[in-house]
């Protein structure tokens, strides 16, 4: 269950169908429930993913149900609640991405009721930073859902170990990982890469694509992949490409990413403050081999978050060989470091701009941060991989859960 697949609400709306297509190719069967969600508007739903009725995509059965855009973060959605109520038993383990919302209390609840195994994916969620936004709305969700919903999970699911270090803290998982007290365990799985960034994309297809864009003839690209959201830490990438691109003229900021509740304006403003804003576009959502082409024509991809649960548009990055540099914001930092795949700065313009100076003043250091990157990424986030660690994940739950249904059925007999 993902609350939408709208591209506005970033990772899980590309790692949902991902992850479900992985588990087809294994053999099993698979469904996503979702709504129409969008902001404060509705998803424009392709004609052939009615609302009505479920469709297969890729072999995955995909159902869209109607949520009520107020209030807009609330996904409210009376006919998603309906369809886990008549089908919820059928399934063996559900997947709840996501917290704050009424698609992951319903999800929940009626996977409780049916004795269902779930995993709750609060995909960065928890992160100190992210808490502070919107606060008194997560603090009521909180104080009437999450101790609920937590307690009856059967694994917590994070996406680097340094977002399970970030999250300890949260008074909704008190009991993670205390079986004294029921409490649910901790799993660390990565998010997977799709082959099409291993692959790459044909010299046709890359120039292609850059023909859609004139303005970078004869430009170096400096790239971000995202959402243009307040956590991405683009003030601090926009400075830092400004400081650089004063000084190299052949530079060119590409902003890959749908724009978040306005926020393409604001750094549009402070491009144009700093006299950048020709030296940038804003491509809107880039997919499939698109993206691939737009990876394979960058100098370096930056992502100076200040906060990132995993950093998927990194490891697609890796995969694809290019360049990365990355907060220590950015959840897979320390395994970056480690494999020197790419550099790591603070959250500060300064050593942003040092850093992408570095990468630009050595082609050739460059290529080979790359490569290591490109190792990493084959080693670890190809989903073939990945999915086999998540459906050991799902293996386990479905046996605890019968266990546990063993021990119950053996009490209720003695004491009758």
């Amino acid at each position: 269950m993902v609350e939408s697949l709208a591209p506005r609400y970033g990772g899980p709306s590309v790692a949902c169908p991902a992850m479900c297509r992985e588990f087809v190719r294994c053999g099993h069967e698979t469904a996503i429930y979702s709504t129409d969600a969008d902001g404060g508007g509705r998803l424009d739903v392709p004609v052939d993913l009615p609302l009505d009725r479920p469709v297969i995509r890729d072999g995955v059965r995909l159902h869209y149900f109607h949520a009520w855009s107020f209030p807009p973060l609330y996904k409210f959605s009376p006919p998603l609640a309906g369809a886990l109520r008549k089908t919820a038993s059928s399934f063996d383990v559900a997947h709840i991405y996501s917290l704050y919302g009424f698609p992951t209390a319903a999800a929940a609840h009626y996977c409780r009721k049916f004795g269902v195994p779930y995993v709750i994916h609060p995909h960065g969620s928890l992160d100190p930073f992210l808490c502070k936004h919107h606060p008194l709305r997560k603090a009521a969700y909180s104080r009437c859902f999450l101790p609920t919903i937590f307690a009856g999970a059967a694994a917590v699911m994070f996406n680097s170990a340094e977002e399970l270090k970030l999250s300890r803290d949260a008074p909704e998982l008190a009991h993670l990982d205390d079986p004294a007290a029921n409490g649910p365990p901790s799993v660390i799985v990565d998010v997977g890469v799709e082959e099409i960034f291993f692959a790459g994309a044909s010299e046709g297809v890359r120039r292609e694509f850059r023909e859609k864009y004139p303005e970078w003839r004869g430009r170096r690209l400096v790239t971000y992949f995202g959402r243009l959201n307040f956590k991405k830490g683009l003030d601090i990438l926009v400075a830092a490409f400004c400081a650089v691109a004063r000084e190299q003229k052949d530079l060119h900021l590409v902003l890959a990413g749908p724009d978040g509740d306005g926020y393409a304006e604001k750094i549009r403003q402070w491009l144009g403050d700093a006299g950048m804003l020709e030296r940038a576009t804003f491509t809107g959502n880039v997919a499939g081999v698109e993206r691939v082409a737009l990876l394979q024509e960058s100098a370096v991809m930056m992502l100076t978050s200040y906060t990132e649960n995993f950093g998927q548009a990194v490891a697609e990055a890796m995969a694809a060989g290019v360049a990365v540099i990355i907060s220590d914001r950015v959840n897979i930092w320390p395994e970056v470091e480690r494999a020197r795949a790419g550099l790591v700065v603070p959250c500060d313009a300064a050593a942003a701009a040092a850093a992408l100076r570095k990468i630009l003043e050595s082609p050739e250091s460059a290529r080979e941060i790359g490569q290591r990157g490109r190792e990493l990424a084959l080693a670890r986030f190809p989903w073939s991989a990945v999915g086999r660690q998540i459906l050991a994940v799902y293996e386990k739950m479905i046996e605890r859960s019968s266990r546990r249904r063993e021990v119950a059925t053996s009490r209720v007999a003695a004491s009758a």
